[in-house]
C-alpha cells in the first residue's frame, strides 16, 4: 500500500468515526440521566422506581427518563397498583445543567404562585 493510499483509507475511515461522536453524547447523558433520577428518588425504600425508557432530543441535550413506581393498594384492592414517573434533564455537552421530576405530582416543582396584586 503506498503512501496516497494510506492516506485516503484513513481518511474515508475516519469520516464515520467523526459523524458517531454525537452519538455518544446521547448515550452518555441519558446513563447519566438514569443514574439521577434513581439517586434523587425519595421514596427509594417504600416504592423503588424502575426505568422503563428513555427519550433525548439530538445529541443528548435534553433527555427525559420514564419510569414506574409501585404503590400500596387502596381497598377494596388487594395488589399493589402502578403509578408512572419521569424526570428530565438537560445537558449542556456532556454536563448536566438541570434536573427536574416531571411525574408524579408531589414530585413535581410546582408553578410560582400568581401575584394577588395582578
Amino acid at each position: 500500500m503506498n503512501h496516497r493510499t494510506r492516506r485516503l483509507f484513513f481518511i474515508l475511515f475516519s469520516i464515520p468515526l467523526a459523524s458517531l461522536a454525537g452519538c455518544t453524547s446521547y448515550y452518555k447523558n441519558a446513563e447519566a440521566c438514569k443514574d439521577k433520577a434513581r439517586t434523587d428518588y425519595p421514596d427509594a425504600a417504600r416504592a423503588p422506581l424502575k426505568i422503563t425508557g428513555t427519550g433525548a432530543s439530538y445529541h443528548g441535550s435534553r433527555v427525559v427518563v420514564h419510569g414506574t413506581i409501585e404503590i400500596p393498594p387502596k381497598p377494596p384492592s388487594v395488589k399493589p397498583g402502578i403509578a408512572a414517573a419521569a424526570a428530565e434533564c438537560t445537558f449542556s455537552e456532556t454536563s448536566m445543567t438541570g434536573f427536574q421530576w416531571l411525574v408524579p405530582a408531589y414530585l413535581a416543582p410546582k408553578p410560582p404562585a400568581a401575584d394577588a396584586d395582578e
